[in-house]
């Protein structure tokens, strides 16, 4: 699989959107603005799970990021045809300058997503191992400290919030920091 999506996809499998946009010299407080106001708006669109912006790394670097989360492909096309969303592509049309590139990733692709890359994912197996180098220390850690304070739980619950943990740690600490160390061997 090269890591393309059907566009027709109606699963209800989380889709991550990666929107990557140069905004013009000057402009930059104006596109400050407009990012307070369109995550306040995509907030409360139905599905929409979060959005993330990442900010130039380095002063004179104007190339932002803006990471979208929606529960499913399905609120993700409601979103890309709605009208708000039309308003606010053209506000953010007279602030950037140069195209847009807007990469859709599915699964684990999107703890793979490297900034300032919008090549295909990386192969599978190569997700694999990474993931499989950044479960193992999450699993210890929770096993010696959360897994015995968590015993007077039936089983299920037990698991449960184990699994809830590890998936957040996996998500928002581990992988992004694996993906980084890794990035040369992800994309050669």
């Amino acid at each position: 699989m090269d890591g393309a999506r059907d566009p027709d996809d109606d699963t209800n499998s989380p889709v991550t959107v990666v929107v990557t946009r140069t905004v013009k010299r000057g402009r930059e407080a104006k596109y400050e603005e407009y990012l307070r106001d369109i995550t306040t708006v995509a907030r409360e669109f139905p599905g929409h799970l979060g959005v993330n912006v990442i900010r130039p790394a380095s002063p004179g670097a104007r190339e932002y990021l803006l990471v979208f989360r929606f529960d499913s492909a399905k609120s993700l096309r409601r979103w890309e045809n709605s009208r708000e969303r039309e308003v606010w592509v053209a506000k953010a049309a007279a602030l950037t300058e140069g195209a847009t590139t807007v990469q859709e990733l599915t699964g684990m692709e999107g703890w793979f997503a490297v900034h300032g890359r919008t090549a295909p994912p990386p192969p599978r197996y190569k997700m694999a191992i990474l993931s499989f180098v950044g479960a193992v220390p999450v699993i210890q850690i929770l096993n010696a400290f959360l897994v015995p304070r968590l015993d007077w739980l039936p089983a299920l619950a037990r698991g449960a919030i184990i699994g809830a943990v590890m998936v957040v740690l996996m998500t928002y600490v581990v992988m992004p920091n694996i993906a980084r160390l890794f990035a040369r061997w992800l994309y050669p």
